[in-house]
């Protein structure tokens, strides 16, 4: 038997094989020989201080032990899943018993049906949250109610690796560059996002909405609306991170997508509620009557949630004791965020005669505003993937055909500093192990820290949204600027 520090040495050996192997320019490398924003003064320093062998040293170092760490950590959680004599009290077990009681023709969507069904499949009894995801999640989550519980989360547990190398595929085909130095970067920054560890763990659907929005997006650029509708539709299950696609499709005249989509979706919502046993007007009595219940469970409530990502909760945790104003500045903050985006959406079109194409900057901020907007927990951070594309794509266009613009950088480092506020390194090690020492579900958690620590992930979903909306606005005429100068 091969001892737990003998693996760590094996998979740092292996990590820096790899990394040593991958750490290459190749056909980027003259373009990086030619690039007059490397030959900037500032990036020359930076790159002599990097240089320095001991500095050199430290940089490849802590990044094997911080890659390792995290293969480390999944390979167990994974091995500890999948080996425990009952799935721990975390979301699959709702889908679990979701999946069951729809396999009796019982609707998981009735408070009580689903109370009393959750204390007798899962031994879990007392107040339980409320099923509040919509119907057609039924035939995506059907399979689960053919397998005993033990085997079922295994299951489930190994197709959240599936999906994120799914994931991981279709940001390699959306980054520009042909590197491997680029594709190993993106790979592991993709990864180190906290939401695919923590959807792993809690067993949630987020890294698989994350797969089918990636290849519903790859697929409509290249006008397949077909497979990318289907795609799209099967993704609704979850609208709080997905619905916000459809206005999208519609501003770029992708009505056939849109079509397929919403028939999609209808499809198996109504094939959902057919074998479950419920109707249209008994799953919306259902809705009306549970949404609020689960609205007020403490890690949903956003008073005393302190795991919600999105920007619905700074006001409730700016003005805990008065629920008009706090409800009046989220909504402030998140209609300013609005506007600009929608701003730039319409000059964008304006420019572009109204054209049906569809670019990387307008997914990424599409997905941000789904995490903004709408209900998140740190699953939701898996949405953030096209965005390390993007500011990889664009940090290879400065490099290849722009000059140094110390403005410019500032609003990419900013945009960068945001990404790792959602890493697994910050808010899976920081915030979690902080949250650990205050009973917050109590309310005992300080004021202070509530706007400030326990607040990061939501100021970083909004500093991402305004960097890469800053990002896209100044790309646009460098761009045009680079294809001209390519030209004939």
């Amino acid at each position: 038997m091969i001892s737990f520090g003998l693996w760590n040495v094996l998979i740092i050996i292996t990590v820096a094989w790899f990394l040593n192997r991958n750490w290459r320019l190749d056909c980027d490398k003259k373009a990086w020989q030619d690039s007059l924003f490397l030959k900037h003064p500032s990036i020359q320093k930076l790159i002599r201080f990097f240089s320095k062998p001991i500095v050199n040293f430290i940089c490849q170092a802590v990044l094997v032990l911080v890659i390792t760490r995290f293969l480390c950590h999944t390979g167990w959680l994974v091995y500890d899943l999948t080996h425990r004599f009952d799935p721990p009290y975390w979301d699959f077990k709702w889908f679990y018993v979701a999946s069951k009681l729809a396999h009796q023709h019982l609707s998981p969507f009735n408070v009580e049906v689903f109370n009393k069904g959750f204390c007798s499949i899962t031994k879990v009894c007392g107040l339980i949250p409320s099923f509040v995801y919509p119907p057609n999640i039924i035939p995506a989550i059907w399979f689960l109610g053919y397998f005993p519980i033990k085997t079922a989360f295994t299951i489930w547990t190994f197709l959240h690796p599936i999906a994120t190398g799914f994931v991981l595929w279709g940001a390699n085909i959306l980054l520009e560059s042909q590197s491997r130095a680029f594709r190993t970067i993106c790979s592991i920054s993709v990864v180190l996002l906290y939401g695919f560890v923590f959807d792993l763990q809690v067993g949630n659907v987020a890294t698989f909405i994350a797969m089918l929005l990636l290849w519903m997006f790859i697929l409509a650029r290249k006008n397949r609306d077909l497979p990318a509708g289907l795609l799209l539709g099967i993704a609704l299950f979850k609208p709080t991170l997905v619905i916000l696609f459809i206005p999208y499709f519609i501003i770029k005249k992708r009505f056939y997508l849109v079509c397929v989509s919403i028939i999609t979706a209808i499809f198996l919502a109504l094939f959902g509620l057919a074998i479950s046993g419920n109707s249209l007007t008994g799953f919306l009595q259902d809705a009306m009557r549970g949404f609020p219940l689960w609205l007020n469970d403490p890690s949903n409530n956003p008073y005393i949630s302190m795991s919600r990502i999105d920007l619905r909760v700074v006001g409730p945790r700016f003005f805990p004791d008065g629920p008009f104003v706090a409800k009046l500045f989220s909504d402030l903050v998140i209609l300013v965020l609005v506007c600009l985006v929608s701003w730039y959406f319409y000059q964008k079109q304006s420019r572009t005669a109204w054209s049906k194409n569809i670019d990387l900057p307008e997914m990424v901020l599409v997905s941000c505003l789904s995490i903004a907007i709408n209900y998140s927990q740190p699953t939701s951070s898996v949405m953030l993937a096209p965005a390390v594309v993007f500011l990889l794509n664009d940090l290879c266009f400065q490099i290849k055909h722009c000059v140094f613009s110390g403005k410019r950088m500032s609003i990419w480092l900013f945009g960068v500093g945001c990404l790792l506020v959602q890493t697994a390194v910050i808010h899976g090690g920081l915030l979690v192990f902080l949250g650990k020492r205050w009973n917050w579900k109590g309310g005992e958690l300080p004021y202070w820290l509530k706007v400030t620590v326990f607040s990061l992930p939501s100021y970083a979903v909004l500093g991402i949204t305004l960097s890469v909306l800053i990002l896209a606005i100044t790309s646009v005429g460098q761009k045009q600027v680079a294809e001209f100068d390519r030209s004939p």
